[in-house]
């Protein structure tokens, strides 16, 4: 029979446990939920057998649950590390028998098996944030090959008008600093163009309507590209720093091939995208104006890194409520 302790640590707690002890700033409540897990040893166990109990196919894991599962997963792998990023898969036969063994999973059992898919899908969101941070370290081509992008990028989002020229002040009327839009991208290197052509591919008419709102917005403009590419670089940082998580892995579930699409990084252009569709919006509710443009944009990402860490990407960190901006991923 279980304890009463194991009836209050229900899945749901045990998430907010986990998601409260890994946070990185200082606090009460952290103290209080890394005291809770240091005392439930067989945290995932439990999480596990609750699972089975719930889910009997094991195609289908609660994000929860993976959730609990890369929280030993991280601990077992990255235990010596110094901080929470990302690091190279461990991708071993041995990893769930070792997570097994400290966790008093008995192997053969069911839970086992749930075990080993859960880990497949976990390990695929870190190979995903590689690939990611791979694209983004690849500079911008001075070869000419990615010329061909920058035309598809002007010819969707100013469809009205013919492109000058590949370098000049014309790229100022989409939102870039420069005349060239390879100066404002080395920051997220190829990763940000690739964020800037989703945009339009994924929104269509919108996001040139978003386009001229922007730029084109008399006292409250503010350059849209440079947003895109410090919303891209906000959410690559979010992934690294695994404040992304829990939005990795509720995609996850729904992914019962996890290896096929371990390095397709498009959710993290639709999450980049779905932040600068409500960091426009929080934009223009608030009437800014572009002089306010990087305290603005410090505090709307201070704003929404907790409930991000969360599963939370909407205008509720913000006060608002909009139709765009929120990610819907289950």
């Amino acid at each position: 029979m279980a304890s009463a302790w194991d009836l209050w640590l229900t899945p749901t707690i045990s998430l907010s446990l986990i998601v409260e002890a890994e946070s990185r700033v200082p606090s009460f409540s952290r103290f209080i939920s890394q005291w809770a897990l240091y005392f439930q040893p067989y945290l995932l166990k439990q999480a596990l057998d609750y699972e089975v109990e719930q889910r009997p196919e094991l195609d289908v894991i609660s994000a929860g649950t993976l959730r609990i599962v890369d929280y030993s997963y991280f601990r077992q792998t990255f235990a010596n590390q110094t901080d929470e990023s990302y690091r190279p898969v461990r991708d071993d036969k041995e990893l769930a028998f070792d997570i097994a063994n400290s966790e008093g999973i008995e192997n053969p059992s069911t839970g086992f098996e749930l075990l080993q898919v859960a880990l497949e899908r976990v390990k695929s969101t870190y190979s995903l944030v590689e690939a990611a941070s791979t694209e983004a370290a690849r500079s911008f081509p001075d070869d000419g090959s990615a010329d061909e992008d920058l035309r598809a990028l002007w010819t969707s989002l100013r469809p009205e008008q013919e492109l000058p020229d590949l370098i000049g002040k014309h790229w100022q009327q989409l939102g870039f600093q420069n005349t060239s839009p390879a100066t404002d991208l080395r920051g997220v290197g190829m990763l940000g163009l690739e964020a800037l052509l989703f945009f339009p591919r994924t929104y269509g008419q919108r996001a040139v309507e978003i386009v001229d709102e922007a730029v084109d917005g008399g006292l409250n403009w503010y350059p849209l590209a440079l947003a895109s590419i410090h919303m891209t670089a906000f959410a690559l940082d979010l992934a690294e720093k695994r404040d992304l998580q829990l939005l990795l892995l509720r995609a996850a579930q729904t992914t019962p091939d996890s290896s096929t699409a371990s390095t397709d990084y498009t959710l993290l252009l639709r999450i980049s995208a779905d932040l600068l569709l409500l960091f426009h919006e929080h934009w223009k509710r608030n009437g800014f104006t572009v002089m306010q443009f990087e305290q603005v944009e410090r505090e709307f990402q201070a704003a929404l890194r907790p409930w991000i860490r969360r599963g939370v990407l909407d205008g509720r960190a913000l006060g608002e409520r909009s139709d765009e901006g929120g990610i819907k991923l289950d």
